[in-house]
């Protein structure tokens, strides 16, 4: 207990420090006192604005950490005792016995605040023992280790699976989801950019109408529908395995293809938008008044421009890669990340949502802070001012 608070001062003299940093820079005063390799640095305006993003997304991450702690200890904790059929031979008194020992074992009966802070202390890379819980028909307690490893500790599951390792966990289903998105992803992309620049070059066209009305209608279909539809045009018309199996990379196509066509209406609308106020910019006019061919303008200076939206991409993308998935998994039965939230929840084992929830929180909040920082150096146009 006394490491635990010694290493949560050290964290949170830490944030201070850095909140603390940022506004003295913001308001110029660490310039007064700073050497000229500092002030250098300091007044960038790219590098005042990486840091007040790593802070909001350190702050974003804790927030969506405690709101889900919360929410998912709203349920009776004494529902996690019901399922303990190997008790129903004992006493009622045996059994709330042996039901308070099980909770005290998970932390569920310490007060909120600090089951959250001793969460956030297994999910931080600090040195901590490692426990493992050792349940019988009659007793149910952790076994810890003496060494300390610098680990992060997500726990072991309570209710799905038989108390094995979420990290295990992890390290099998994320890879399944990680390919599955990827292909997707690749999908996505080179149908759908290419789709939305010619939408865009041939504005009021048959293209651009045909376009239009199946960006309309992919948003007008609820996405599970959508999926559906995909998953019997695929599996009747081109005979693609309706189940997933790891031992035949062929049933992986069928997923690809969903994921990946579910996304090209959002990337061909995006890339049509920015090519249409591209070509609409003064630069493009002047070009034209020049006469330079319509080709040598599209090739030559808006698609150079049009990277924009492809780096705007990058933190939908890398979501989508692994979280977007979560439908796809369940209708071709991938056991991928999606998968195991579903049946965290359907098994209602806190350590496994909470977990997948944390992961989540991560990949989404730092790929829209590394797609923020990347469309700020691309886009020169774009403000890095505090009031934007």
């Amino acid at each position: 207990m006394e490491q635990m608070v010694v290493i949560y001062s050290i964290v949170v003299a830490l944030l201070a420090a850095l909140i603390i940093f940022i506004v003295l820079v913001n308001k110029n005063v660490i310039m007064k006192y700073s050497n000229n390799v500092i002030k250098r640095v300091l007044t960038k305006p790219l590098v005042i604005y990486s840091l007040r993003r790593i802070a909001s997304a350190v702050i974003s991450f804790a927030l969506a950490i405690v709101v889900t702690f919360c929410l998912l200890r709203i349920q009776d904790k004494n529902l996690l005792c019901t399922k303990e059929t190997g008790w129903k031979k004992f006493s009622a008194e045996i059994r709330e016995m042996l039901c308070e020992r099980k909770l005290d074992s998970l932390g569920l009966n310490d007060p909120l605040i600090v089951q959250i802070l001793n969460y956030f202390y297994q999910i931080i890379p600090f040195p901590k023992k490692v426990c493992i819980a050792h349940t019988t028909t009659s007793t149910f307690e952790y076994i810890c280790s003496n060494s300390q490893m610098m680990i992060v500790n997500f726990g072991r599951t309570t209710e799905l699976g038989k108390n094995e390792s979420i990290a295990a966990i992890f390290n099998r289903t994320m890879p399944v989801s990680m390919k599955i998105g990827l292909g997707g992803l690749a999908i996505e992309m080179i149908i759908g950019y290419p789709m939305g620049v010619f939408m865009a070059k041939y504005k009021n066209k048959w293209f651009d109408k045909l376009g239009n009305a199946y960006i309309i209608l992919v948003g007008s279909i609820p996405s599970l529908v959508y999926f559906y539809l995909l998953q019997a045009i695929l599996v009747k018309g081109f005979n693609l395995p309706l189940r997933w199996t790891s031992s035949n990379p062929i049933s992986g196509l069928a997923p690809m293809i969903t994921l990946g066509i579910g996304g090209i209406a959002g990337i061909a609308l995006w890339v049509r938008r920015y090519m249409v106020d591209e070509f609409g910019s003064d630069y493009v006019k002047f070009a034209r008044a020049k006469g330079v061919p319509e080709n040598t303008i599209l090739f030559k200076h808006v698609l150079r421009n049009a990277v924009v939206p492809l780096v705007r991409s990058i933190p939908s993308g890398i979501i989508y890669c692994l979280l977007g998935s979560y439908f796809v998994e369940k209708i071709y039965g991938v056991e991928g990340f999606g998968q195991l939230l579903i049946s965290g929840i359907n098994a209602k084992d806190y350590n496994v949502v909470q977990a997948v929830v944390v992961v989540s929180a991560i990949i989404s909040i730092f790929a829209n802070l590394l797609g923020d920082i990347t469309t700020a150096i691309a886009d020169p146009r774009v403000s890095f001012s505090s009031n934007d």
